[in-house]
């Protein structure tokens, strides 16, 4: 018999919970198909996947930033009902208009809509679960997204190769914002205002939040971080296809495979994070997991067999959901709750716009470089700019932190 998790039985959090699971799921399936669909609608240019994933971010860092104020201003509740209607449309729009500019374009806004939802659902979590259950929340969360890693580009890439067109991913995509949207209705939450807070206008609580995290080192240290993580990343991601066909000289559906390994790897990392963080606290693990990843940035570009490809995957995605999970929990324990949107934000948007120099950087030279060019300068850039940090300030204030816990009002 399964054993449910403890925390899935608070109501509010269980609707979000399913809500998440079910759009995510979606979108990392249509994600994948229409990666791969530009693919070959390009005659496999690699330069369009730079651009298609640089226009992705771009959009997606524009709602992240709004995201942030947003969510702090308005219920969290029905901004992320609102992301879910805005997002069906543009879904509607690609059964009619299948060519490489509309696809683009409606991918394009679609992130402008997830980059407004995800710092909503994230700081929500910490209004609808006790502050005792926030690092199994988080865990929980974590581990989804990892087994959407897992299942999103395996079942993307299978789908792709045995269906003649996206019309049934796109459909199945509709439906998962449909069901989104009545989980999310069915939440009981009202937003609790902090009222030693004034009112203040989108641009001032952005420089509010700029100026929270230049004062606390480490939450600078851990953005700094996954702003190199992004560059590497951002690099990495649009070539990995042809990585896959042209260097392991293997198909579209072992990159799913390939993907699915570290998503599995990701399964692992987040329902591991809590124990480890017993051992190593606060932000130790994020630390030494970011180095160990520029460590296997480079041995995951230089191999050749593609089992010991999935296994290297398999370990990087252990890494990179066990820091992604101990963020989670170290923002959750030390930010105070009317900065929790904002931080959020500023962590994805550090990471999304360094990707969007590298898709760019791709759809500029993708053609100008090899696929392994490429890839090299990328895990080399990555190894030197997080490494060579290790002896500055900011970094020692991230392995040494030790804050104090904030409390918050639970809605469960």
């Amino acid at each position: 018999m399964i054993k449910v998790p403890g925390v899935l039985k608070l109501p509010n959090f269980r609707n979000l919970y399913l809500a998440g699971v079910t759009s995510e799921l979606g979108s990392f399936v249509t994600e994948t198909v229409l990666m791969l669909f530009v693919f070959q609608l390009s005659g496999k240019d690699k330069a369009y996947l730079g651009i298609l994933r640089a226009v992705f971010l771009v959009f997606l860092t524009l709602g992240g930033i709004l995201g942030g104020p947003i969510g702090n201003k308005y219920n969290r509740r029905k901004v992320l009902i609102f992301c879910e209607i805005a997002r069906i449309p543009l879904i509607i729009l690609l059964f009619f208009f299948q060519n490489i500019p509309m696809v683009i374009a409606c991918n394009a806004v679609i992130a402008f809509f997830t980059g407004i939802f995800r710092p909503s659902r994230q700081a929500i979590i910490n209004e609808i679960v006790p502050q005792d259950s926030i690092k199994k929340a988080n865990a929980l969360f974590g581990s989804t997204v990892a087994v959407l890693h897992l299942a999103g580009p395996l079942l993307g890439a299978t789908l792709f190769g045995i269906l003649n067109g996206i019309n049934t991913i796109l459909i199945g995509d509709f439906l998962t914002y449909v069901l989104g949207i009545w989980l999310l209705a069915q939440i009981i939450y009202q937003p609790v205002k902090d009222h030693n807070e004034d009112e203040q206008n989108f641009f001032t609580e952005i420089k509010d939040g700029f100026q929270y995290l230049r004062l606390r080192k480490d939450l600078f240290a851990i953005n700094l971080n996954g702003f190199c993580a992004g560059l590497a990343i951002g690099i990495l991601i649009p070539l990995l296809v042809p990585f896959t066909l042209e260097i392991l000289q293997k198909s579209e559906q072992h990159y799913g495979v390939a993907m699915a390994f570290f998503g599995l790897g990701g399964i692992i990392g987040s329902a591991s994070a809590e124990k480890i963080s017993a051992l190593l606290p606060h932000g130790k693990v994020p630390l030494l997991s970011i180095v160990l990843e520029t460590l296997i940035f480079g041995l995951f570009i230089f191999n050749r067999s593609f089992p010991l490809a999935c296994l290297i995957l398999l370990i990087w995605g252990v890494l990179v959901f066990m820091r992604i999970t101990t963020q989670m929990n170290f923002i959750s324990d030390s930010v105070e709750t009317r900065y929790l949107t904002r931080v959020h934000s500023f962590l994805e948007i550090s990471f999304i716009i360094p990707n969007i120099s590298g898709g760019i950087f791709i759809g500029a030279l993708g053609n100008k470089f090899t696929t392994m060019e490429l890839l090299s300068g990328a895990a080399l850039l990555f190894f030197l700019s997080i490494n060579l940090r290790l002896p500055l300030r900011h970094m020692k204030v991230l392995w040494n932190v030790q804050p104090d816990k904030v409390s918050r009002n639970i809605q469960v």
